[in-house]
């Protein structure tokens, strides 16, 4: 998570986070604080950390942690401009979790998730894997703040370049950091992790982001365990 005194920025896995916080980092007036990865040090290598209060933490804190975190500084993150997210098609978010937790497994063999991902295929990892609702990422008290400010994966260059004119801040280059390229999430998808997903994303589908999609009983791509 990021915040300024008009901006907070609420981090859901597996949507350019990373992307975006050098995007935000570089957009917002100081002093800006918050939580970034190990990882995300030498990214934002340029981004002249060294003037934030930015910290080394988890980074993938919810609109109830962020909302706590920010009143600990002094602040109200309903009285912000905005709060933004990053949301992304569940299928191809998914597919992205596998893939990511199978190519960094040798690094992350002590996690549940990533374990899960090692051994089992992508039907059965949809199943067991664990994940949070997008809900805590979107939601406070039960509903969505009248400040949340909503971009799209799918259209996060556009999305920003608006946002950055409606708010009145300068766009930086908008960097695409781990982008992937392994096959569209419709090579790997199946009747049954099309299920999975759902369960698992439905405050997505019933929030009208994204429409539930029919696929077929095998996948036109398979990856092998482990």
């Amino acid at each position: 998570m990021l915040w300024c005194e008009d901006y907070c920025f609420v981090h859901y896995p597996k949507t350019a986070g990373k992307s975006l916080t050098r995007f935000f980092v570089k957009a917002w007036e100081r002093p800006i604080g918050g939580f970034i990865s190990k990882g995300q040090v030498r990214e934002l290598a340029d981004c002249d950390l060294e003037s934030t209060d930015i910290e080394v933490g988890r980074g993938h804190e919810n609109l109830l942690e962020s909302r706590r975190i920010i009143a600990e500084a002094g602040l109200d993150i309903s009285a912000m401009k905005a709060i933004f997210v990053c949301i992304r098609n569940p299928y191809d978010l998914m597919v992205s979790n596998y893939h990511f937790m199978r190519e960094t497994y040798k690094n992350n063999k002590d996690k549940e998730n990533f374990i899960c991902a090692h051994n089992n295929d992508f039907d059965t990892f949809c199943e067991q894997v664990g994940m949070s609702s997008p809900k805590n990422w979107m939601e406070l008290d039960g509903q969505q703040p009248e400040n949340l400010e909503v971009i799209r994966f799918e259209t996060l260059n556009d999305d920003l370049i608006a946002t950055a004119k409606k708010y009145g801040y300068a766009a930086p280059q908008i960097d695409h950091l781990n982008s992937s390229k392994r096959g569209h999430y419709s090579e790997y998808m199946t009747a049954r992790s099309e299920q999975a997903v759902f369960d698992k994303f439905e405050y997505f589908f019933e929030q009208g982001y994204y429409q539930r999609e029919s696929f077929p009983a095998e996948a036109r791509k398979k990856v092998a365990n482990g």
